[in-house]
């Protein structure tokens, strides 16, 4: 899969950006605040999924841009598709998305015909933040490869905030607390499929990883990833949830009722889940270093890239926003083989922090503008510098 052309407008800072893109190597360089994320968060855009960045939709317009839009064509190796997506200012917030000349009223369609993997700085939270983002991770992932899936993660959510406000009724005397049990039986569906798929991921990406992490870092660490279930713990769960998986979901719902209710909400299932990170048998969410969680997340998302390809016959595009600047160059080599056949988009202030040459286009962002600066067969890092030579 790869982007064939793309134009943003109106998308923060961004005016009138219009990109033919290399089929492989894309480098976007220019100082800080110019508007190189931008133009990456307008890519990701075109994926349906919330920003990488954490950003809302209503934050996409510009300061003064009374609309955005964003057009883009790729192909997914068998067809070129279009998407475009716009959304104007006011209160309606007016959006509006069409996929191959067809309106699409929601992003789950965009979700199923373009992928992207991203990374960022900001992904290191991937390993030393929350749960929660531990389990939007395993989610995307996994969805990616079975798009269907989403709709159960959706529905997971739904039925959970319906048990909660029934919890919440209950313990105002406003419903029979038997009643808040209605919702277990659709939650134990739900929530033992989306374990099942959590796991089945994870198992899959485990060895990958763990191989990664020892080329990273030269053989001297060992990195393991494990799914835990606050319903089933650590045991391997089938790829589909049985009858019996599901009666266990359910009554691990009904046996904690009476702390449900004392605590306000649901305190089993699937919003309690975590995936377990350890190099050398240590938790790196508690002990590890910045630079060893830095290479943990990256490992991550160079694990997704290559199971998406792997799985779907065919490569994402792939995202790499101020990430290579921080790199050595046994990093930055693992992360270019890992996507040699994918189409790659990174965003640089200095090009001299690249220690490895690469052939494809350089493109420079300044005040929202994007200008082509080279060409293939070029190698970059000469390119760049003939080019910032001769501005000086």
């Amino acid at each position: 899969m790869y982007i064939t052309s793309f134009y943003a407008d109106g998308f923060r800072n961004l005016h009138q950006v219009q990109m033919q893109p290399d089929q492989h190597f894309n480098l976007i360089i220019g100082d800080n605040a110019q508007g190189k994320t931008n133009l990456l968060d307008a890519i990701w855009l075109m994926t349906g999924c919330r920003n990488f960045h954490g950003a809302k939709e209503r934050h996409y317009l510009g300061f003064d841009a009374p609309f955005f839009q964003c057009d883009m064509r790729f192909s997914d190796d068998r067809r070129e598709q279009r998407i475009t997506y716009s959304l104007e200012r006011g209160q309606q917030k007016k959006r509006k998305i069409t996929i191959n000349g067809v309106d699409s009223q929601k992003t789950g369609g965009l979700f199923e015909a373009f992928h992207c993997v991203a990374f960022s700085p900001s992904d290191v939270e991937i390993v030393g933040g929350g749960p929660d983002k531990r389990r939007s991770f395993m989610d995307l992932c996994a969805c990616q490869l079975h798009p269907a899936s989403m709709q159960y993660v959706s529905r997971a959510s739904l039925l959970l905030a319906q048990r909660n406000a029934g919890i919440q009724n209950a313990v105002k005397h406003r419903i029979r607390r038997n009643d808040v049990t209605i919702w277990d039986e659709q939650l134990a569906q739900v929530g033992a499929y989306i374990s099942c798929m959590r796991s089945a991921y994870i198992r899959s990406m485990a060895p990958l990883c763990r191989k990664l992490y020892s080329v990273m870092t030269g053989g001297s660490e060992t990195l393991d990833i494990t799914y835990r279930s606050a319903v089933y713990g650590s045991e391997e769960l089938p790829e589909r949830p049985t009858p019996e998986l599901v009666e266990q979901y359910r009554e691990k719902l009904a046996s904690h009722l009476d702390e449900d209710l004392r605590l306000g909400y649901t305190s089993r299932g699937i919003q309690r889940d975590d995936l377990s990170l350890s190099i050398d048998g240590n938790a790196v969410q508690v002990f590890g270093s910045q630079g060893q969680r830095k290479s943990s997340a990256l490992v991550l998302k160079l694990a997704q890239a290559h199971l998406y390809n792997e799985k779907n016959g065919r490569s994402p595009v792939v995202l790499l926003d101020d990430v290579m600047g921080e790199l050595d160059e046994r990093r930055q080599r693992l992360i270019y083989d890992m996507v040699a056949q994918m189409q790659v988009f990174i965003t640089l202030c200095h090009p001299s922090s690249l220690r490895l040459e690469q052939t494809g286009k350089v493109f420079r962002m300044e005040n929202g503008c994007l200008t082509e600066v080279g060409f293939p067969p070029e190698s970059v890092e000469n390119h760049v510098e003939r080019v910032e030579n001769s501005v000086e």
